[in-house]
């Protein structure tokens, strides 16, 4: 064990031989202590820092202790929801409050178990009025036309299509794109990432297709025959 001043001292070159951990991960700790909340180191020995060994021993099984977190994968067993659909729950975390990670291991996020459980009560029941019901069928790979991607929603063509280059919040990028003869673009979208869209939608998604409405000609987005 590496003393320094009658103290028990750890260098990065003990963290690694002890834990048998990678050099960078160890800069990239201490680097971003702010955040890490990685210890201060208490002096050099040589040209070497060196960090307490019992505050950092301390540290780093504190910083391991997941008991009471969750990650995603525990979130899709346990709630049986798609990983694109929370991914996409977290990308539009500032609309829906989505909480924020307790920790980041090895590139992972963690949760408080309790506090996403309550925050994904409280959405369901603020968003399950606005559910939509989509058509579940055919394959999920399929491309789809905004035409088509708004009968798998059961919503009017006209709604999405009114702002083409300001599509609804969390709306999916195209899979790919179509230069029509008449010069126009035709955008397809993957089946699946619609399901996507329709699990995650929230207030900025566009509005319920009426039964008794009759369709009129702006609700036609391509003209062009698929």
């Amino acid at each position: 064990m590496t003393t320094l001043d009658g103290h028990e001292v750890y260098t990065r070159r003990d963290l690694m031989t002890k834990y048998g951990m990678a050099l960078s991960p160890l800069e990239e700790w201490y680097r971003n202590r702010r955040w890490t909340g990685h210890p201060e180191a208490v002096g050099k020995v040589g040209r070497e820092l060196a960090w307490d060994a019992a505050e950092w021993d301390h540290w780093y099984q504190q910083r391991q202790n997941t008991t009471g977190l969750v990650t995603r994968h525990d979130l899709q067993e346990r709630h049986g929801l798609a990983r694109s659909t929370l991914e996409r729950l977290w990308v539009l975390r500032e609309e829906n409050e989505h909480p924020v990670p307790v920790k980041t291991l090895d590139r992972v996020m963690y949760w408080d178990s309790d506090q996403w459980e309550a925050w994904y009560a409280d959405y369901k029941s603020r968003t399950q009025r606005r559910e939509i019901h989509a058509d579940r069928s055919g394959d999920p790979d399929d491309l789809l036309t905004l035409a088509e991607a708004a009968r798998v929603l059961g919503v009017t063509p006209v709604s999405l299509a009114h702002h083409p280059k300001r599509m609804p919040r969390g709306w999916p990028r195209p899979a790919e794109e179509e230069q029509l003869p008449s010069g126009r673009l035709r955008r397809l979208y993957r089946r699946a990432d619609i399901w996507t869209y329709a699990d995650t939608r929230t207030t900025a998604g566009p509005h319920r297709k009426h039964s008794s409405r009759k369709p009129r000609s702006a609700d036609v987005i391509d003209p062009t025959p698929d």
